[in-house]
């Protein structure tokens, strides 16, 4: 199966921004904790979404707790 270009750049994108807003928020003094957790489940489901669009059906289904 081919894999879905489009939809699997914009997940390495939402990956790399959700990433970013992660390293943000852990770096801050004190942490934000809910923000962090946050950031951590939108990097799980860009990556999901990114394994599904490169034709991967046994991508994870669950996610961190927010």
């Amino acid at each position: 199966m081919p894999a879905n270009q489009p939809d699997a750049q914009q997940a390495l994108a939402d990956y790399d921004e959700a990433r970013a807003d992660y390293m943000k928020f852990l770096s801050m003094s004190p942490p934000d904790d809910k923000a962090v957790n946050a950031a951590m489940v939108a990097m799980d489901q860009a990556h999901a979404r990114f394994k599904q669009a490169m034709g991967d059906h046994d991508a994870p289904t669950h996610f961190r707790p927010v």
